[in-house]
């Protein structure tokens, strides 16, 4: 691959864990993980649909590695499929 054919992709939120983002164990809570993922797949759907897009459902996710505080997160957002009524997205 050269560099021409690589696609640079910029992260659709950027942001840090803060202490206040900590499950009982001292890592961070993997719902706010989640919901990081879910502000990012809904911008990327209201900006294709140019207006409000909801989340309807999950289909997995799987948490491989902790994330501590101070950790920088970035989440990237493809919009998979998109139909008359729904959207598909990949955090």
């Amino acid at each position: 691959m050269t560099v021409e054919n690589t696609k640079v992709r910029e992260a659709v939120i950027r942001t840090i864990a803060m202490p206040s983002d900590t499950n009982p164990a001292g890592d961070i809570f993997g719902g706010w993980l989640m919901a990081q993922m879910d502000l990012a797949a809904g911008n990327a759907a209201a900006r294709r649909a140019r207006g409000r897009c909801v989340t309807v459902a999950v289909d997995g996710m799987v948490f491989h590695t902790p994330v501590h505080v101070g950790d920088e997160v970035s989440v990237y957002a493809d919009l998979i499929s998109t139909g008359r009524t729904s959207m598909s997205a990949h955090p």
